[in-house]
């Protein structure tokens, strides 16, 4: 694996939610239409960031609703998602910076998201309308969801790039786990969905953990 040195990489996998765009107050407005209730900010954050189905599951549990059908409210909820998937999501600091530095250096970049495939696409058609993805999953695609490393064997096959030469970028423990079974290099951010002590907590590594995309530009 890469040490801290600094290297030059040649093409990103990058994770959607908590990387690249602060989508969580529009999953907790659906999640509030989907089960009928309010929540706090705090309680939004500790649902999302391992795919919208386990954030309805993590409500649910929360609110003590029993007997509850998961896959009836999931779908619940991606149907109010799909209908306001953008209002107050925005892209983190960075983040339309690196994909434009990426898109002028002409480095692919492969987008891994646990949310839906058409969600995915659609909201990075609406966040990122001039960038340029050279490969787009989503839940429910071709691939097998995180932590699977399928769909990046895909991708880098694809754009003819050795994994060594690859960089994963995610703000969570799953992401973590992604790149390590894919056997990639990786960073993992401390200002997304996951707290800086969580991630230690999760076996991340101190020295590949960032604070902020901007600490990308070195790498590439």
């Amino acid at each position: 694996m890469e040490t801290k040195a600094s290297r030059s990489f040649k093409a990103f996998v990058i994770d959607l939610d908590g990387t690249l765009l602060d989508t969580t107050k529009d999953i907790g407005l659906a999640l509030e239409k989907t089960l009928d209730c309010s929540f706090t900010d705090s309680q939004i954050d500790r649902f999302v960031g391992r795919g919208l189905k386990n954030a309805v599951k993590a409500a649910i549990e929360e609110i003590g609703l029993k007997n509850a059908d998961l896959d009836a409210l999931t779908e619940k909820l991606i149907d109010f998602y799909r209908e306001v998937p953008v209002l107050h999501t925005k892209p983190y600091p960075g983040a339309v910076e690196l994909l434009t530095d990426l898109n002028k250096k002409g480095l692919p970049v492969c987008i891994y998201s646990n949310k839906e495939q058409d969600l995915t696409e659609t909201i990075l058609g609406i966040c990122f309308k001039d960038i340029k993805f050279s490969m787009i999953v989503g839940m429910h695609g071709k691939y097998e969801p995180k932590p699977s490393s399928q769909a990046i064997d895909a991708f880098l096959s694809k754009v003819g790039v050795d994994k060594r030469a690859a960089l994963y970028i995610g703000d969570s423990d799953v992401d973590f786990k992604t790149a390590s079974q894919a056997g990639m290099n990786y960073r993992i951010l401390t200002c997304g969905t996951r707290s800086k002590k969580s991630l230690l907590e999760a076996g991340v590594p101190k020295d590949f953990l960032i604070d902020s995309l901007f600490e990308i530009k070195d790498l590439i």
